[in-house]
């Protein structure tokens, strides 16, 4: 028999949605580790533009310079780079409905139904049965399951909650649609 269901749910995630989860995630496990390194090559560019100052001749000063610089201007630049990378795949996705449902063990989050357009004329002028001939159905990868225990960390904000792994994995549930019941669910997961 099927472990107590406490709560099932069927939703998806906009776009924007996506887009502000991700940047909240980046804000909370990625930026912190990046602006320290930012800082860590900054410093050091600064104490070998003193060596430089003071003795113009040495020229691998100069590279040395440079290279923290470059290394600086990559921590910033990647994790702009991976979310809009990211972002824009998601885009790509196209709509995806998902599952999910809360176990007293476990939250299991499956894909229901992924619908992706593909090469159509202009998908905003066609009707919803010409839309059914430009798209497929799209794999269903298998769902996961998440252990309600100290790994899991749910993070609430105002459209949604973020339920992390580990620092390394981030789900999205959007709270529309959720009545006062499955948000206290949702909210006392931990």
């Amino acid at each position: 028999m099927e472990e107590n269901i406490r709560m099932k749910k069927e939703y998806s995630i906009s776009f924007d949605m996506f887009r502000k989860a991700y940047s909240v995630f980046q804000k909370k496990y990625v930026y912190p580790k990046s602006y320290l390194f930012m800082a860590l090559f900054l410093v050091i560019a600064v104490i070998y533009i003193f060596a430089a100052v003071k003795d113009t001749s040495n020229t691998f000063t100069y590279v040395l310079i440079f290279l923290c610089l470059a290394m600086a201007f990559r921590e910033w630049y990647n994790p702009r780079k991976i979310r809009r990378t990211l972002v824009d795949t998601v885009r790509e996705m196209g709509d995806v409905t998902y599952m999910l449902k809360v176990k007293e063990e476990s939250i299991e989050i499956e894909t229901v139904m992924t619908q992706t357009i593909i090469d159509a004329p202009d998908s905003d002028v066609l009707t919803e049965e010409e839309t059914d001939d430009y798209s497929e159905i799209d794999e269903l990868p298998e769902k996961s399951v998440i252990p309600i225990n100290s790994d899991l960390t749910v993070q609430e904000c105002d459209e949604f909650f973020l339920l992390y792994i580990k620092k390394q994995m981030f789900y999205i549930v959007p709270k529309l649609g959720f009545d006062d019941s499955e948000l206290e669910i949702m909210r006392n997961l931990q």
